[in-house]
């Protein structure tokens, strides 16, 4: 009840500075196109300044007090309007920062319970761990997991994590990075969605991190794809699907069946 009162209290608060901007911004704006107007048909119009106050005076005369609630009213209605939205995005907002802590505090919980139809883990994004090195080519194994994930019911991508549940942490993909952090390494998530899959789809995944054991551990969290999602490679298109704890690669009649069942 409180709370429900402080909401009520800020959008009255909106509401009244938005009928003052009415007042003392709104109208002289109005006033002045007005005259500028005038001007352009009577060259013998009084200035700007002089216009201006006399009929802002004639706003203290009751018969004009209809044009004062008038623009209060508008503006009201703009401050109401801008007060709505800002708390929309403030709570869509802390919704996502809660959404995305949540997410994170479940990542060991999900590592404990292996690789499913919906949780895979992948050691690296892009460090060859046997070379020593970087390789591209891994950067493609993630464009399929979440190709696979995008095509079927959604999943989630643990990236750092050994196909044992053992903790390897970003550390190395991170020296490989321009920006060796979490948002560089968010962002070359993003561009491996764009380059492969498309960057339509980038609003479909959310990357969250955790530590353990004193290593950053990522996860890819994965929404069903409104459409069917092809990877881009070679010049060519491939459908992958998650089928059980794996992605599988689906030939052109597989996936035009399984796209018509799917998206129909």
């Amino acid at each position: 009840m409180a709370l429900l009162s402080s909401r009520l209290s800020l959008l009255v608060v909106y509401v009244l500075a938005g009928a003052l901007i009415g007042i003392v911004l709104l109208h002289p704006a109005v006033l002045t196109i007005v005259w500028l107007e005038y001007r352009a048909i009577q060259p013998n119009v009084p200035s700007l300044g002089d216009f201006l106050t006399d009929r802002l005076l004639l706003l203290v005369v009751p018969r004009h007090l209809h044009m004062v609630l008038a623009f209060a009213a508008v503006g009201g209605l703009v401050g109401l309007g801008f007060g709505l939205f800002t708390r929309s995005y403030l709570e869509t907002s802390r919704r996502l920062r809660f959404l995305s802590a949540a997410h994170g505090e479940q990542i060991p919980e999900f590592i404990s319970g292996g690789e499913t139809a919906e949780v895979e883990f992948k050691s690296t994004m892009r460090w060859d761990l046997k070379e020593r090195n970087i390789n591209k080519g891994l950067e493609t194994v993630i464009a399929k997991t979440i190709a696979g994930f995008f095509n079927a019911h959604g999943g989630r991508l643990l990236i750092g994590v050994a196909d044992d549940g053992t903790v390897l942490g970003l550390e190395a993909d991170y020296a490989t990075l321009r920006h060796p952090n979490r948002d560089g390494f968010e962002r070359t998530v993003n561009d491996i969605v764009t380059r492969f899959l498309g960057g339509d789809l980038c609003p479909a995944i959310q990357t969250t991190f955790t530590v353990i054991d004193g290593k950053d551990v990522c996860m890819v969290l994965v929404q069903p794809a409104p459409r069917a999602v092809y990877l881009s490679e070679g010049g060519k298109l491939h459908f992958y699907v998650r089928s059980g704890n794996s992605t599988r690669k689906l030939d052109l009649r597989e996936a035009m069946d399984y796209a018509r069942t799917r998206w129909t």
